[in-house]
């Protein structure tokens, strides 16, 4: 019997960058925790803008941010993925010779860019973040940071495929997370690893887990699940390597594959 039921948030549950999500998923998300059934949100977004997202119910779900650079219930932190100050700074001045791409750094509570750009604007209206410009990263920034990510519309995931990725990614997981975003974390923050952690938290197993998910950094996720879905709007590769594809996100696939569920229950 499913127990955990762990989804991805843009491309999955919502557009990219938005918070257009179905309306029905928050009653979906009541009924299921009548039927003893948790839901965790999985999303490269920060704690505050998953949990704007899910407002009616956000008190009674779990939550990996950050691309499970953290996960956390809704007032305690579980575990924590730092990344080292020294490779941090490095990476920011490989990405600053890269024409036309962005940078945001994600820390606890707030995520931080050096200025004003198209980029703090989406993240703040649209995404809901809690972002500050700080400046120049190297004088002001004070806080620890979980993730870096790329952004750069349309052409990012091409932009850091030239070299950047060759450079790093045998230090650190690089992932798409949409078509202007490349994330970074560290080897062994991913969101199927926090998955698995919350998993063992909760004393559930991988048999008892759906998870949902339509892009690279959602591979980890649907492994760490046995019932696997990738929305029918998803990436080739996502698609190849659930067990289930479900119907597209224009369809609000997976609210109609959550309600087949609790009509089995």
């Amino acid at each position: 019997m499913i127990k955990l039921i762990a989804s991805d948030i843009d491309g999955t549950l919502v557009p990219d960058g938005t918070d257009k999500i179905d309306p029905e998923m928050m009653t979906v998300i009541r009924q299921l925790k009548e039927k003893g059934i948790i839901f965790a949100g999985a999303s490269g977004r920060q704690f505050i803008s998953m949990a704007r997202l899910f407002q009616p119910v956000w008190e009674d779900i779990y939550y990996i941010t950050d691309n499970g650079s953290i996960l956390r219930g809704p007032q305690e932190i579980y575990s924590m993925n730092v990344i080292g100050r020294k490779p941090l700074f490095e990476m920011i001045h490989d990405i600053k010779r890269m024409p036309g791409c962005d940078i945001m750094l994600c820390g606890k509570d707030a995520a931080y860019c050096e200025e004003y750009s198209e980029m703090f604007y989406w993240l703040r209206d649209s995404y809901k973040f809690n972002i500050e410009v700080l400046g120049d990263f190297e004088e002001n920034l004070r806080d620890d940071i979980v993730k870096l990510s790329i952004y750069k519309k349309d052409t990012v995931e091409e932009e850091v495929k030239k070299w950047f990725l060759p450079k790093w990614e045998g230090t650190f997981k690089i992932a798409s997370a949409g078509t202007m975003w490349m994330d970074v974390v560290n080897p062994d923050a991913d969101k199927g690893a926090s998955l698995r952690k919350l998993q063992a938290l909760l004393g559930i197993s991988r048999e008892e887990t759906m998870a949902f998910g339509d892009n690279i950094n959602d591979l980890g996720l649907l492994a760490a699940a046995e019932e696997s879905y990738a929305i029918g709007s998803a990436r080739q590769e996502v698609k190849d390597a659930a067990k289930h594809v479900a119907p597209p996100l224009s369809e609000y696939g997976e609210t109609q594959v959550l309600k087949k569920l609790l009509a089995s229950l």
